[in-house]
């Protein structure tokens, strides 16, 4: 239950940053990690930290392909893997799915109230298409510790409910 706490500091935290600078600050994202390192080795002790080391590994190597592909930001790639210290593998896994579906509706809910859905159907179709280059000022941004925070939510009803995952 602890680190469930932590997990959801740390994300609302980098959510905080995030709206108020559009970024995920690295100074914010090391502080951040040193807490929850110590916080993880005073309530897990040494083998359960390793499950959360376990899971922050996972999550580096399921956001790094997310931001090669531009779908994230650095800072989203770091924060989502500290957050995933102080969690196990599964509900990394399944947070990020569902964050994912969350940042999609999002996305789409974002750029229709901005009118600008026929600029992401074109992006998209750029950027899957190798001959074209999209420029970055073209690009949607969204917060995606919005999606990171509703996808965690989703994730601990499941677990609250007693779901599968």
């Amino acid at each position: 239950m602890l680190m469930w706490i932590v997990a959801t500091f740390v994300l609302t935290v980098g959510f905080v940053d995030d709206l108020r600078s559009r970024k995920v600050h690295n100074s914010v994202v090391l502080a951040l990690l040193s807490a929850t390192i110590v916080i993880s080795l005073y309530a897990r002790g040494i083998e359960g930290s390793l499950t959360g080391v376990t899971a922050f590994l996972l999550a580096l190597v399921i956001t790094i392909p997310l931001f090669t592909l531009r779908v994230i930001g650095g800072g989203d790639v770091k924060l989502f893997a500290v957050f995933a210290l102080a969690l196990e593998p599964m509900s990394t896994f399944w947070t990020l799915i569902y964050s994912v579906i969350w940042g999609a509706v999002f996305g789409l809910v974002h750029v229709s109230l901005h009118r600008q859905l026929p600029t992401l159907v074109r992006n998209t179709l750029r950027t899957v298409s190798s001959r074209h280059k999209v420029q970055a000022q073209e690009l949607q941004k969204i917060p995606y510790t919005f999606a990171y925070l509703l996808g965690w939510f989703t994730q601990l009803t499941f677990l609250k409910i007693g779901g599968a995952f």
